[in-house]
Parts: structure tokens; sequence; C-alpha cells
């Protein structure tokens, strides 16, 4: 079964329990089978672990999402001290996936956000990516987790653009652990036929998000229509389907996913009607 996902992006980047909690409390009322975290900002295992028991005395899933700060650690540097940091940085996020009581990961977990050599990625690049990721997934692994990385636009990345650079990486890494995520805004802006390469990369999708080409409220425009959702439910997916979506709420986002307006009257409005347009497509 399909299950409705929401990402805590929409109203912070940095969530902490005693600011936060409520969130969960109107993500359980509007209808979410389950919340995405941002561990790349959370540092506090014990807050962690909190909101881990709550979602699931709400009976909420959890999933998180993280990203890589090119500025510290990036996989594809030609600096070695940059690839070297990727590891405890990524061994961090998997701590806290854990502490929160998730068992996935989503992200574009093969490079800096936002980081761009000025040419094409080369041979070198993903090789150092392989080798410096490979010993983080098995890491995620060992500790029960899934890793689920997702093609990014040309616009926040270039080692990974397609779905089909993506399933390319997933089969060099060739771990179980380790699929794809995919995301119909990425989608939208790099793929001739976004039903058709989902449908092609059904067998490595570990995660989706629902992400409308302006961000907004998933439904208003053209990156997640029905040919989507039909593509899920006739191939038996059974993951979550998670909106991403932002309204300004994640500062740390701002400059490099160039989120320069607002997308919606209001932040709650959005996760509403986001919500109610998924599960409009999924029993059609």
């Amino acid at each position: 079964m399909i299950k409705i996902g929401m990402n805590l992006f929409l109203w912070s980047d940095n969530t902490n329990f005693a600011q936060h909690k409520g969130l969960l409390d109107f993500c359980k009322e509007v209808g979410f089978d389950g919340v995405e975290f941002n561990v790349a900002l959370m540092d506090d295992p014990e807050d962690c672990r909190r909101f881990g028991e709550y979602a699931k005395e709400l009976g909420l899933g959890v999933t998180t999402v993280a990203t890589l700060n090119p500025s510290l650690y990036n996989p594809i540097s030609p600096d070695p001290s940059l690839r070297k940091a990727t590891y405890p940085a990524f061994k961090r996020y998997v701590d806290l996936t854990v502490e929160l009581g998730a068992t996935l990961i989503c992200g574009p977990l093969f490079q800096g956000l936002g980081y761009f050599s000025g040419a094409r990625p080369t041979k070198d690049e993903w090789n150092y990516s392989l080798d410096t990721m490979i010993p983080c997934f098995e890491y995620a692994r060992d500790r029960g987790v899934t890793v689920a990385v997702e093609p990014l636009n040309r616009f926040e990345a270039y080692l990974i653009n397609t779905v089909d650079d993506g399933i390319r990486y997933v089969k060099d890494v060739g771990l179980d652990n380790v699929g794809l995520l995919v995301d119909t805004m990425h989608a939208n802006i790099e793929e001739l036929d976004i039903a058709e390469s989902f449908r092609k990369a059904l067998p490595y999708i570990k995660h989706v998000h629902i992400s409308e080409n302006n961000r907004g409220i998933p439904g208003t425009g053209h990156a997640c229509g029905k040919e989507i959702f039909d593509v899920f439910k006739q191939g038996g997916y059974n993951g979550y389907m998670t909106i991403e979506a932002f309204n300004l709420g994640a500062p740390s986002l701002v400059g490099a996913l160039h989120l320069w307006r607002t997308f919606a009257p209001s932040d709650d409005q959005l996760a509403k009607q986001g919500y109610e347009y998924i599960k409009k497509m999924l029993a059609d």
C-alpha cells in the first residue's frame, strides 16, 4: 500500500522537539501516514529520540532526508580532505535517522549540494563519489537503514541529473540497501517523459517525492499529473509518496534552491491541499 508522507521542510529545515512537536499532531490530523525530517542540521540524538517516540505514539512513520554541505564535505571534491570528511557527516545522519525510528534516508547523497566544477562531470568525479560513499552506504546497511539517492536538476547538482544516471550509480554501488529517490520536480526539468522514466526505474525506486514544478502545492501545476501516480499504482510500489514543498520555511536552502518567493497562502494550506490531491490521485 502506498503511504503519504510530509516533509517538514515546509515549516522548518532544523526541527527541535520543544518548538515543532505540534507539527506531528498537525500531520496526523490531516491524515498523513508519515513525516520526513532533515537530519543534515539536527544534532541532538535525545531530541531525535523524543521525536521518534512521539511519532510512534501517534502512529506516524518516519523517513529522513539530508544534503551535503560542499564547503565542509563533498564526495566529488578534488580535495581529499573534503572527501574524507564525508564519512563522519554521513555516519551522523544515519545515527540520527535511527534515533528517529526511521529506516530510510534519502537525498542527493553523491555530491555536495550546489557544488559545480564549471565543467561536465568526469570519470574521476564519478569514482570519487563511489569510493567515498560506498563505505557510508555500508554503514547505513549495518544499521538497518535504506538509502535512496536522488537525481537533482542541473541547477542544483551535476554528477547525477537524470533517472538513467541514478540507475547507473545504484548499479555501480551494488548494495541491496541503496536505491533511488525520484522527485517529480527534478524529473519535470530533466526527463523527456517523466512517467516512462519512473516506470523504467521502478525496480530501483525506494522513495518518491511529490513536488510541483514550482515547488508549491502539488496538483496546481504540471509536474505530478495522474499518469505519475498510475505508474506506481500499476507497478506495485508500496513505499512513501512524500510531499516536498517549500514556503520559505527552510532558510538554509533558500539560496541553494533559489527559493525567492512564497508558494502558498499558508504552510498548513499547502500541506492539506497537497495531501488531498495525492489521496485523490491514488484513489482514482
